[in-house]
């Protein structure tokens, strides 16, 4: 048998420490790699906050300043508007330079070195809607001490992060549209979208029919829509079966439906109002929280009182009379089930002033809320059935997020509301009016988006 050689006495040892380094090497770069990462996320976390900050401070002075959707100017420095808005950037500004400082970022007003913050002023026409906002834009740039990188990399390890808020001045809900459904497809004709039909006249006034998917018109309706014309999402949206006559004949196209934070409305406090039980009949009735309100004698008239009615059941009215007390407004917040006028009934509903056309008192907000008039709960799939005889109305929104709106029948004729539902219904056999009034509708504040 051979003996190793004296000369290769040692080599197990020069490999063992060579892999040692080795191991050390990757252990280093990982403890390097994990040191680049926390910082990036804590940069970011940090960039968020600063931009965030800037965007709450600019909601809070447009509010206060009375800046909104319809008097917005990105561009005439003559308009007292566009000298409000520039201080709503410069308090954004400031704001955003002094939430990073808090947090040991240093950032200024010159984003070019990739530490500062920008404010832009803009707005975006997709062909359906306009976006109106101011866009805060921080950027932080970091460098990492390392172990053990800098003698394979000669350079610094840095990152470079960048959060962007996007804040909306008091809009119009929906735009300002007349009629929207949110759905965005239509995967049957009683899901999704807005249809038309019937062999009546339905005139649309002050605002847009849209919808984030189809609008179908059809039968032989005479489609009037005055302030907005028609809107629907993606190739093919619109359709027409039957001999409809539709003005504007041309449907807009687009192809992005209405941004979330544009129709997102809170929901009211119920736990602010007694709980009442069930009602039947006619009488003059509190806010409160209630089981189920029903009607349906046509002897019986139901009188609300001003304030928020919460229902976890059904609101059906099948005879007799509806209304709200003289000078009052009520929000009937349906948590499950439907909301459901007959079409005998005489209906006179109206939402709770805004606070700017009226004062709120004798209860009538909060917790009622201003501009709303019948609200189905997130996630409540049921219906609205505003039906009624010819002088009924209703006054303010009627917001049905995950549910179906259903106008007309045979008497209704005049709705003062503006309609908003996942899918959405207009037909019978009897004139129909919608007024869009922006004065007696759910007005959303100033809202933020952190976007990027």
């Amino acid at each position: 048998m051979k003996q190793p050689s004296s000369q290769e006495n040692g080599q197990a040892l020069v490999l063992l420490v060579l892999g040692f380094v080795v191991l050390l090497g990757f252990t280093a770069l990982a403890v390097d790699g994990g040191m680049v990462y926390s910082n990036r996320r804590h940069a970011q976390n940090d960039a968020d906050a600063a931009s965030l900050a800037g965007a709450a401070e600019a909601a809070l002075y447009l509010e206060n300043h009375y800046v909104d959707y319809v008097n917005w100017n990105c561009s005439n420095a003559g308009d007292p508007i566009y000298t409000k808005i520039v201080n709503a950037a410069q308090a954004a500004k400031d704001a955003a330079i002094s939430r990073a400082g808090s947090n040991d970022y240093t950032i200024d007003g010159n984003i070019s070195d990739q530490n500062g913050v920008k404010i832009k002023c803009g707005q975006t026409n997709t062909g359906l809607w306009i976006d109106k906002y101011l866009d805060i834009t921080t950027t932080i740039t970091t460098d990492t001490d390392t172990a053990f990188a800098h003698f394979v990399f000669n350079g610094p390890l840095r990152n470079t992060v960048t959060a962007v808020t996007r804040v909306r001045p008091r809009t119009p809900l929906a735009f300002g549209n007349s009629v929207v459904a949110l759905r965005t497809d239509c995967p049957s004709n009683n899901t999704g979208g807005i249809h038309v039909d019937g062999n009546s006249n339905v005139v649309v006034n002050g605002g847009g029919v849209m919808s984030n998917a189809c609008a179908v018109v059809g039968g032989t309706v005479d489609l009037d829509v005055n302030g907005g014309g028609i809107g629907c999402v993606g190739v093919g949206c619109y359709t027409t079966n039957g001999s409809p006559s539709v003005d504007p004949p041309t449907p807009n196209v687009g192809t992005a439906a209405l941004p979330t934070s544009i129709y997102r409305v809170p929901p009211p406090d119920c736990s602010a109002v007694s709980a009442r039980g069930d009602h039947s009949g006619g009488g003059t009735i509190d806010p409160g929280s209630y089981g189920r309100i029903r009607v349906n004698s046509a002897n019986d008239e139901l009188v609300l009182r001003s304030g928020l009615y919460c229902l976890s059941s059904d609101f059906t009215i099948n005879g007799g009379r509806l209304r709200v007390e003289d000078g009052g407004g009520v929000t009937i917040y349906m948590i499950n089930d439907d909301f459901y006028v007959g079409g005998s009934v005489d209906v006179v509903l109206r939402a709770p002033p805004l606070p700017e056309i009226a004062p709120c008192m004798n209860n009538t907000c909060p917790p009622a809320i201003p501009g709303m008039l019948i609200y189905l709960a997130d996630g409540n799939t049921g219906k609205v059935s505003l039906m009624g005889s010819s002088g009924s109305n209703y006054f303010g929104t009627v917001y049905a997020p995950s549910g179906t709106i259903e106008a007309g029948g045979g008497s209704l004729d005049k709705l003062n509301a503006q309609l908003i539902a996942d899918t959405v219904f207009l037909h019978g056999n009897t004139d129909m009016v919608v007024n869009y009034d922006n004065t007696i509708n759910y007005r959303p504040p100033a809202n933020l988006e952190l976007f990027k």
